[in-house]
């Protein structure tokens, strides 16, 4: 933009992106992947699935990741820690990978970093929703974060 002012259109845009996801919309996010994020809220969590008509967590970070980055990515969360560069908590942006171990020690649960301590995963029992980071349930099985090169 010449101007640096952010146009009508756009604001409209980022205060429904904004009130969608729950967080802060500006000119400096990801408008492609936010955009592409509130397309899969509300699809049902379906176990190995990964399309919008039901998506397990890893499913749902792949194709989120193939459609806004052109990336294909591991199929599931081990392969995706695998794949990724380990960032500390305080380094994430949006884009980044958040991994939880829920049931065991062993990572089991991915999502995707939006901002503002929020971040949009497959939950068994809702579908794709945006959570908090600092909910009781995902602070205490959150494992790491990381970020794809």
């Amino acid at each position: 933009k010449k101007s640096g002012m952010t146009s009508s259109a756009e604001r409209k845009k980022y205060a429904a992106l904004s009130e969608q996801l729950g967080i802060v919309v500006d000119e400096h996010s990801n408008i492609k992947l936010l955009e592409v994020v509130v397309g899969w809220l509300g699809v049902p969590y379906r176990d190995n699935g990964c399309s919008k008509e039901g998506t397990d967590c890893s499913g749902f970070v792949q194709a989120v990741y193939k459609e806004v980055y052109g990336k294909t990515i591991s199929r599931n969360t081990q392969g995706m820690l695998k794949e990724v560069k380990t960032i500390n908590r305080s380094q994430l942006k949006e884009g980044d990978l958040v991994f939880f171990s829920i049931q065991s020690k062993k990572v089991s649960h991915v999502g995707i970093y939006l901002r503002d301590h929020k971040f949009v995963h497959a939950s068994t029992k809702r579908g794709v929703m945006v959570n908090d980071l600092t909910e009781t349930y995902y602070a205490n099985s959150f494992t790491t974060a990381g970020r794809y090169p």
